[in-house]
């Protein structure tokens, strides 16, 4: 049986608004609602109560995902964006795949920040879309998995 969704956001909403930080920086405070809301919506469909606190971390390091895609589409300037101006201590998508492998980083920038689909990614990376479809996949999930 479910707990009453207001009892995990009152456990563990400190640490994932520390989570919320680590990933997005200073919009950390919208990522966390935004991934607090997604998951009262999928609360009522969840099959069973194990791995309550995991699962709430999942959604919120997606939904900074999706913050970060929605705001790199939503930058047009004049001028290409300066690759040195990313900040290396967690507060920004490079932050945030720091701790991956070359090949896993390349192919999240890829996906993420270049938004290109699959054959785009399989492309730039010389591999088949398979297998650039698989990097992006296995980059994502130890993300999710470090960050849990």
């Amino acid at each position: 049986m479910l707990p009453p969704f207001w009892t995990l956001v009152e456990a563990h909403g400190d640490e994932l608004l520390v989570h919320a930080r680590r990933l997005a920086g200073d919009s950390a405070e919208d990522v966390l609602q935004d991934a607090l809301l997604r998951a009262l919506r999928a609360y009522p469909k969840l099959r069973h109560a194990d791995h309550l606190r995991a699962w709430l971390y999942r959604v919120t390091t997606t939904t900074a995902i999706d913050h970060h895609r929605r705001t790199r589409r939503e930058v047009l300037v004049d001028e290409p964006p300066v690759v040195a101006a990313y900040d290396t201590h967690g507060d920004d998508f490079e932050g945030l795949i720091a701790p991956l492998n070359e090949t896993a980083q390349a192919a999240l920038r890829l996906r993420f920040v270049d938004d290109l689909d699959y054959d785009g990614i399989a492309e730039r990376l010389d591999c088949s879309v398979e297998a650039a479809r698989q990097r992006v996949s296995s980059a994502v999930r130890t993300l999710r998995e470090s960050y849990a």
